[in-house]
């Protein structure tokens, strides 16, 4: 009976100092798991369109009076390509330019289907190329819709088509601002008829 015994004594102690070690495994490994699976997740998130900071649409979003500019060009997906590297200047019109529109336009101009002629309508605002205040000459200039614009110079008074701009030189790290008082139309839009 006494070697009965002395084998369950012997049995219970080898499994008692066994037991650790097994779970000590299973947390190393459990840890492992954890790793990697925190690995993988980090390797699937994207990350989305960065704008640039100090950008023409980071100046746009910073500012009050343009509001309805900043959700066009999201709305026209032109806010990445204003917030990247390069070179533009715009003619931007401010939320009471946009108010001057016919009722219910822009908001027809906002809609997925209506996205190609709003692309038309915000480019037509934009010029090539860092074009400050000094730099403008009367005449015509191609604008980043394929049409242009006509600029008007008098000593310190500038016109776009017909439309003072009120605050020039805005500065941004890919370009210039000047704000204007009235959405500038381009002729392949001047009536909005495919609106309708």
């Amino acid at each position: 009976m006494k070697i009965n015994q002395f084998t369950r004594f012997a049995v219970l102690c080898t499994l008692a100092t066994a037991t650790p070690c097994a779970f000590a495994q299973d947390e190393t490994a459990t840890a492992e798991k954890t790793v990697k699976t925190e690995t993988t997740i980090e390797t699937k998130v994207e990350k989305g369109p960065v704008i640039e900071k100090g950008s023409l649409t980071n100046v746009i979003n910073d500012s009050v009076t343009f509001s309805t500019l900043k959700k066009a060009l999201v709305a026209a997906e032109l806010d990445v390509t204003l917030g990247s590297k390069g070179a533009y200047t715009i003619f931007a019109p401010t939320d009471e330019a946009f108010d001057k529109l016919p009722a219910g336009l822009l908001g027809k101009l906002m809609l997925p289907e209506n996205k190609e002629k709003l692309r038309s309508l915000l480019l037509y605002h934009v010029i090539a190329g860092n074009m400050p205040a000094s730099t403008l000459k009367d005449g015509d200039v191609k604008t980043m819709n394929g049409e242009k614009i006509k600029i008007d110079v008098d000593g310190d008074k500038i016109e776009v088509d017909e439309a003072k701009v009120f605050s020039a030189d805005v500065p941004a790290t890919n370009g210039v601002m000047h704000s204007v008082g009235k959405v500038l139309i381009p002729k392949s839009l001047k009536d909005f008829s495919p609106l309708d």
